[in-house]
């Protein structure tokens, strides 16, 4: 019976793998050259940088903590185009899949609903919008799920509360999940006190590293860069509410039809993880912040959405929770088809009754021709186009920072855009 179980599993771990990596192959040759979000390239172009030996915190303005940096840096350290960034990032978005169909499986022990959870985790909406792009949210994935995971049983308590804290060395307000799986923790004092020894030694290390711009960058900077009106706020919130309707509608049965679950605790954790997200998403009061923070929100209630439509479909009556399920989740793909079929005016992806927004910056064609132009640009003159095209194309930007808009939008690095601003003869690739 024993060595039957183990089979099963095996087989079991083998068909979630294979179901994820065809969605991930899928995904990344239909979105091939395609470019949609600016950050995208900041963060790039920063670990490339970094990886030859640029002054991050220093020269080079860094608006995160190392984390996002350091992976990128990783990943290009292998093969520095981006292509292969973008398919190391999907990676990483995949190995989330995978963590939270465990997940999935603990909670439910349905099979069907495991073997799907990995190409959820890379079909959502914004997870499809930024796939494969080097931003802290995508790094911050395994990340999140696995201390989630971890933190269902006391003997693993330790372990996720570390990982936890390593989110808050990834993006600062990660710190609101963070805190949720340490409280949800099954040993919450174990989970607290590694998070805190990993947290303090991870940012006496950053500091002593990198000096006081690390915190002038990330802190003090990032402080002064603005906010958005409510005006601007309602619409950003309405857009994300519509992305996250179908994910939240089948969450909100996993919470309702709790006690089929037969993991309660890792249930439980789930949830918290999924409230902390939402909590954090108002993070994007700040200028700067776009809808990418939507990300982490999906990946929490992916499992959550599985897991209720599990609980649904095992109710003999009423039927309804069943069928509501069904709907959500065809009304999330299809916003995830839109992004494709319609890259311009992705329709059901933005919502209803909102002016186009949040559509593809450019195609594959026009972004290799971008790359092209670029490289014709005079030989030592500064490009003065989007920072991903800079990376592809071997390109320096003005006073060779990565990041314009930080620097352009707080006082505290006004020296730094000064230097920007200096810089006279600039190509655009025209």
């Amino acid at each position: 019976m024993r060595s039957l179980a183990a089979v099963r599993e095996r087989g079991l771990i083998i068909e979630t793998l294979a179901a994820g990596l065809v969605a991930l192959v899928a995904v990344h040759l239909l979105l091939l050259h395609t470019y949609w979000d600016y950050s995208e390239g900041v963060y790039a172009l920063t670990a490339e940088m970094l990886l030859h030996g640029g002054d991050l915190y220093g020269r080079i303005v860094g608006a995160q903590p190392p984390g996002v940096f350091l992976t990128g840096a990783a990943l290009l350290a292998i093969h520095d185009s981006v292509e292969w960034l973008r398919f190391g990032v999907g990676c990483l978005q995949l190995a989330a899949g995978l963590i939270a169909a465990r997940i999935v499986y603990r909670i439910t022990r349905n099979r069907v609903a495991t073997v799907l959870t990995p190409a959820g985790m890379l079909l959502t909406p914004w997870a499809l919008h930024e796939h494969g792009a080097l931003t802290p949210e995508m790094v911050a994935l395994p990340v999140m799920l696995g201390a989630a995971l971890l933190a269902g049983r006391r003997e693993s308590a330790g372990p996720a509360g570390a990982l936890a804290a390593v989110l808050v060395l990834i993006k600062l307000p990660l710190a609101i999940p963070a805190a949720a799986i340490v409280w949800a923790a099954a040993g919450r004092r174990r989970a607290a006190a590694w998070a805190g020894v990993t947290l303090a030694v991870g940012l006496l290390a950053v500091t002593l590293a990198a000096g006081s711009g690390f915190w002038r960058d990330v802190v003090i900077a990032q402080l002064h860069s603005g906010s958005r009106s409510l005006g601007e706020l309602k619409g950003f919130w309405a857009q994300a509410g519509w992305n996250v309707l179908g994910l939240l509608l089948c969450s909100a049965l996993a919470f309702r039809l709790r006690t089929a679950a037969h993991d309660r605790r890792l249930l439980v954790i789930l949830l918290a993880l999924a409230g902390a997200n939402l909590v954090t998403f108002l993070s994007n009061v700040k200028l700067g912040t776009g809808l990418n923070i939507t990300v982490p929100v999906e990946a929490s209630l992916v499992p959550l959405a599985a897991c209720g439509t599990v609980f649904a479909f095992r109710c003999v009556a009423p039927r309804w929770p069943a069928v509501l399920c069904t709907l959500a989740l065809t009304f999330t793909l299809a916003q995830s088809v839109s992004l494709i079929a319609s890259p311009h005016n992705p329709v059901p992806f933005l919502r209803a009754f909102s002016a186009p927004a949040w559509e593809i910056t450019l195609t594959g064609p026009q972004f290799l021709a971008a790359v092209a132009a670029a490289r014709a640009c005079p030989p030592g003159e500064a490009y003065g186009g989007p920072p991903l095209v800079a990376l592809a194309a071997h390109r320096a930007l003005p006073a060779g920072q990565p990041d314009e808009f930080l620097p352009s939008h707080s006082s505290t690095l006004a020296a730094v855009e000064a230097q920007i601003v200096a810089v006279k003869r600039v190509c655009e690739g025209g």
